[in-house]
């Protein structure tokens, strides 16, 4: 079959890995975001495959599932150990075949939880938000009515962060003259909770020339932030 007839069957029967995301958090709402990302290139990287094959040869697979499974896994097992494969640690090629040590020793709920304390520090929250304030501060300094910074938190148009179990703090950068930023509805949207969007504003970000999304919405470059989101989380 000739490359264009190939493209013209694949154009016809295209699968996006974006499709393939959305299918898969709408059954799987619990699953992380990564593992989804993960799973729903491995499927549409399997039917751009399988897309250019006859359909005789397709039904044929359909029909034998477990055949199938049992050849990809041969397959990207036999990748580790092909003969051209160099490995980092080792230039000549060959591979060592090892076994870790297992998981160790089982220990009770509360021990495990006292080693974590002895790792785990806490952090105020302006240490990663930047600064914040309350509907009290907003109100004197900004101008902004309480009951419409309530208003404006519940319908999604700007961000407030948990302080302890009821308190909100507001980040301050959002806000630009009494308005919420243009965008940041949308950046909620998409994302899981309150405390990922605003982690995610104030991190460079790769497609954004290694900006932070937060300064390229100030300057009116929302729907390359919106775009970036997207791809991120949905």
């Amino acid at each position: 079959m000739s490359h264009a007839a190939l493209q013209a069957r694949s154009d016809q029967n295209s699968l996006s890995e974006g499709d393939v995301r959305a299918a898969l958090r709408k059954q799987n709402p619990t699953a992380s975001l990564g593992d989804v990302r993960t799973l729903a290139r491995v499927m549409a990287a399997v039917w751009e495959v399988v897309a250019e094959l006859p359909e005789a040869e397709r039904r044929e697979i359909a029909q034998g599932k477990d055949k199938l499974r049992v050849a990809l896994l041969d397959a990207w097992r036999s990748r580790s150990v092909r003969p051209d494969h160099k490995s980092v640690e080792d230039p000549g090629g060959d591979v060592e075949f090892s076994r870790g040590t297992g998981l160790g020793e089982r220990i009770r709920v509360a021990e495990g939880r006292k080693r974590l304390d002895r790792y785990a520090k806490a952090r105020p929250l302006e240490s990663w938000a930047g600064p914040t304030a309350g509907t009290g501060e907003i109100e004197e300094t900004l101008g902004i009515p309480r009951s419409t910074l309530s208003s404006w938190q519940q319908n999604g148009s700007v961000i407030g962060l948990l302080r302890g179990e009821r308190k909100r703090a507001y980040p301050l950068e959002q806000f630009v003259d009494a308005r919420p930023l243009e965008g940041v509805a949308d950046i909620l949207k998409v994302t899981p909770d309150a405390r990922s969007a605003w982690l995610w504003l104030r991190q460079p970000h790769g497609s954004l020339q290694h900006r932070l999304p937060l300064d390229v919405l100030k300057e009116g470059g929302r729907e390359a932030v919106v775009r970036a989101a997207e791809r991120d989380f949905v």
